[in-house]
This record gives C-alpha cells, sequence and structure tokens, in this order.
C-alpha cells in the first residue's frame, strides 16, 4: 500500500552537485526512477550536499536505491570519481497524519532559506517550490518545448523509459510540473494564501503542537528533518529571517565551477578528482587568500 514518506540522503565530505548540469541531470533521473517505481514524487530540494524529498509510493527504498546508483554512476564517469557516493545510509522516514505531511512537505521547500542559499524559499533554483500554486501565485512557470520522444532521449542514459506525459525545457531537462504530482501537494496546502503564509512562517513550538491534533507521533522538525547537531540547526533557524543572506558570498556551486572550470586547468585537468593532495592544498590557500571562504566550504568543495 503507497503511503507518505520523507527521503534525506547526504554527502558530508564532498559536494553532490558541482555545476548546473548536475543538477539537470539529477531532475531526469529522479523522474525516470519515480515512473520506474510508480513513486509519486511530491516535492524535493537538492542542496550541495544532501537532497530531500516527499513521495507517495509502496517501495520508498527502492525508489531511493535506483536513484542513487543512477546518479553517483553518471558523477563518477563524469569527474573520474570512484566508489559510493555520499553517506551509506539513506533516511526513510514514515510521515502519518494530513498535519505532519504538511510540516515536513514545508521543511523540504523551504530548503534552501535554512541552509542560506536564499533569502526566501522562493529564491531557491533547485527546488519544486517555485513550480506548486505557480498560476495562483503568478510565478514564472519553467515552459516545455516540442520535442520528439526520439530527441528526448538524447538527453537520458540508455533505455530509459519514461511515459509520453513528460515534456523537457529546452536545456532537455524533464519539466517538474509534468512528472510530479504538484495539485496532490498542493492539496495539503489547500489555497495559495496558506501556502505563502507555511513558505514564511516561522519553526516555533507552535508549528509542532499543531500537528498533535493528528494523533500520530512525534512531530516533523526542523530536527529530526535535517539529521543535524545543535549548531547546526539553531543557525538554520537563524536563517528563517533572511537576514543572513548575503549574495556577494560564494556558493558551492559557484565555488565548485571556479575550481573545476578555471583552478583545476593550470595542473592539467577540469575534474577535482584528477588532482594530488598537495595541489588541491595549493588551490586552497588561493582561495582562502583571494575569495576568504570557510575552511568548511574549501574541504567539501575540494574534497579534501
Amino acid at each position: 500500500m503507497k503511503e507518505t514518506y520523507h527521503i534525506c540522503f547526504t554527502s558530508h565530505n564532498e559536494v553532490m552537485f558541482r555545476d548546473r548540469e548536475d543538477h539537470d541531470v539529477f531532475v531526469n533521473l529522479m523522474a525516470i526512477q519515480s515512473f520506474s517505481t510508480g513513486t509519486e514524487l511530491l516535492a524535493d530540494a537538492e542542496m550541495s550536499t544532501h537532497v530531500h524529498q516527499g513521495v507517495f509510493t509502496d517501495n520508498p527504498t527502492e525508489f531511493a536505491r535506483r536513484e542513487r546508483m543512477s546518479y553517483t554512476k553518471y558523477f563518477n564517469k563524469k569527474y573520474g570519481r570512484k566508489g559510493r557516493f555520499g553517506q551509506k545510509y539513506t533516511f526513510v522516514t514514515l510521515v502519518l497524519g494530513l498535519l505532519h505531511i504538511l510540516a515536513m512537505l514545508s521543511y523540504i521547500l523551504r530548503n534552501g532559506l535554512h541552509h542560506g542559499a536564499a533569502p526566501t524559499a522562493f529564491g531557491y533554483p533547485f527546488c519544486s517550490v517555485r513550480d506548486m500554486f505557480a498560476a495562483d501565485l503568478g510565478l514564472c512557470q519553467e515552459l516545455s518545448v516540442e520535442m520528439s520522444r526520439q530527441d528526448m532521449t538524447t538527453y537520458l542514459p540508455r533505455y530509459s523509459d519514461f511515459p509520453d506525459s513528460y515534456k523537457m525545457n529546452e536545456r532537455g531537462v524533464f519539466v517538474r510540473s509534468s512528472f510530479m504530482e504538484l495539485r496532490r501537494a498542493e492539496q495539503f496546502f489547500g489555497t495559495p494564501r496558506n501556502y505563502l503564509y507555511q513558505m514564511n512562517r516561522l519553526s516555533d513550538d507552535s508549528w509542532a503542537k499543531e500537528q498533535l491534533k493528528d494523533n500520530t507521533g512525534t512531530p516533523i522538525t526542523i530536527s529530526n528533518m535535517e539529521h543535524a547537531d545543535e549548531q547546526s540547526v539553531a543557525r538554520m533557524l537563524n536563517n528563517e529571517y533572511g537576514r543572513n543572506f548575503n549574495r556577494s558570498r560564494l556558493q558551492d556551486l559557484d565555488l565548485c565551477m571556479l575550481i573545476d572550470k578555471e583552478l583545476c586547468r593550470p595542473f592539467g585537468t577540469t575534474s577535482v578528482y584528477g588532482l594530488t593532495d598537495s595541489q588541491k592544498q595549493r588551490i586552497a590557500r588561493q582561495l582562502k587568500y583571494d575569495f576568504h571562504v570557510s575552511d568548511a566550504q574549501i574541504s567539501r568543495c575540494l574534497v579534501l
């Protein structure tokens, strides 16, 4: 029987997406594997070191396994990398109760805000937040283009199967509105006005107390969604105000593109995985001196 689940997998020591193409490929693989496993996607957010998804399925583990495996194959081939990608375990949590599901979807869609990657939830591009109630809120909807099925397959792994209802944009990426169950997800919010409220409310005790009405167990909170330590959770809660967002700060994606497309080239490679430890240390010192980025960010983007 299909139920609603929260899926989260992480990569603490190295970023999962080094350029825009990586994000695009992940969306296509997510769409393909949702079809192959009969999984209905309700919400998603792809951060630099982890992924959140809200799904309605009878086999969340198989969906996550296929998705991770196919993306690992792509990433390893592109960057000359070997081995498992990310932490070994995938967090799969059954979510019961309308208010619990509402909270879970809200936290997923607000992930860019929580991690300081955008000043509001709607400012983060690698997420389905702008696809929900798009027409009602006057949001710019991602447009599909006329493309034959044969042309679509050129952007996908060989032997990929997908229904005719899937549509692609001009970059060869499946449009979320064509493969996600956005209408089902919208039903939990009810109205566009409530959706705006949920995307902008603060994570206080009232949110957890509301979920007690479901009588289905532990409330969904940012702590159990993120599996993070207290310091990280406090930072994420502080980011909800939007005041800490620094537009001039290099995001992980920007830093990785700088490393791969510019700083690696003098060493005869376009992949951080082709660098020696001493070469990485030289680049790390340059990043520290020229861009004043943190040691933690340098470490995960340089895979130190």
